[in-house]
């Protein structure tokens, strides 16, 4: 009785473990497949890693011709929008106040070799080409901080030789121009894949980190110049046109006033707030303040008494190289700017 006992009991125990041998089968069999699809996928990427050595020329050129060339027209014709207007006018004013912030400063760094009509026509002639060719019109292009910065640290390590500087930079365009040839036409902007985040986020905080530090010297640069009222007179409506601006901008995402009102304060604050305070300082007894102006000269003329056109086939065998390492990192900026 106790042997019949146990062989069944052996038995049941038997019965209940093929079940779990069986369940145990196809979770093994998953495991391997799971397994040898992320050998494969390995493989491909490995593979695709490969793949983007092998340079192909103008593959992107022709890529972002055919992906844009559908849409090219609507770009242009859909200016007219309700949306699009309002954010043409502040990409205007977000190009032309940084193009007039930082000539100031070149100006007053590269001893007047760069001017308002200088920067504003160089603007221009960046915006509209690019516009035309990049296969959007809406692109902001134009004057950033580290591009100030690279110009005049040029001009403190050239000028002591006596080299042009104006031709130097000539120079420095032409190299650069033809980095970005070969940049384009090998497709090199894949080598981003390989860029983290950190040094993108690394990059952005720099260049918007340098506003804040260009307009506190130029203000800072206010008492030796003009005196105290001028001074303080300047820092007060620079800081009215932040906070307004500032203001106008958290309106668009408040419950204040109808919708329609709301977005025409975002839309239209920020331009609206600079041309109110650009007149704000002749009001009164302000405009006795003898507050410093920005140094323009006749329109379409250049700041110091000479051509447009720059002499640089008159330059140095030697200067004319010496531009290569300059123009290779201006080319990484504005890799790294535009990308």
């Amino acid at each position: 009785m106790a042997t019949d006992i146990s062989h069944a009991t052996t038995a049941t125990a038997a019965e209940e473990c093929k079940p779990a041998r069986t369940r145990s089968g196809p979770s093994r069999s998953r495991s391997r497949s799971s397994l040898s699809s992320t050998a494969t996928t390995t493989r491909r990427a490995s593979s695709a890693a490969e793949k983007w050595w092998h340079i192909h020329f103008f593959r992107g050129m022709i890529g972002d011709i055919r992906r844009r060339a559908p849409y090219y027209a609507s770009d242009w014709k859909d200016a007219w929008d309700y949306r699009v207007v309002p954010a043409t006018v502040y990409m205007y004013f977000a190009n032309i106040l940084p193009a007039l912030a930082f000539s100031l400063d070149m100006f007053e760094q590269t001893d007047m070799s760069y001017g308002v009509n200088e920067v504003l026509l160089a603007s221009v002639l960046g915006a509209v080409v690019f516009a035309l060719l990049a296969g959007q019109p809406l692109v902001i292009v134009g004057v950033t901080g580290p591009i100030t910065v690279f110009n005049y640290t040029v001009y403190d390590i050239i000028s002591p030789k006596g080299t042009n500087y104006l031709g130097f930079m000539c120079w420095i365009g032409i190299w650069a121009m033809i980095m970005h040839w070969i940049l384009a036409i090998t497709n090199s902007c894949n080598a981003l894949t390989y860029v983290t985040r950190f040094s993108c986020d690394i990059f952005g905080f720099y260049v918007a980190f340098i506003y804040l530090q260009k307009g506190i010297q130029v203000l800072t640069r206010q008492w030796g110049k003009s005196g105290d009222a001028s001074a303080y007179l300047s820092i007060m409506v620079s800081l009215l046109v932040l906070m307004c601006a500032s203001i106008c901008s958290a309106v668009g995402e408040s419950n204040f006033f109808q919708r329609y009102i709301r977005k025409f304060i975002e839309d239209y604050g920020t331009p609206l707030t600079i041309v109110f305070f650009t007149g704000f300082v002749h009001i009164g007894h302000m405009k006795n303040v003898p507050i410093e102006m920005l140094p323009t000269t006749k329109a379409f003329f250049p700041t110091l008494d000479r051509s447009w056109l720059v002499n640089f086939w008159d330059m140095d065998v030697g200067d004319i190289f010496l531009a290569v390492p300059f123009a290779v990192l201006l080319t990484i900026l504005f890799y790294f700017d535009h990308n």
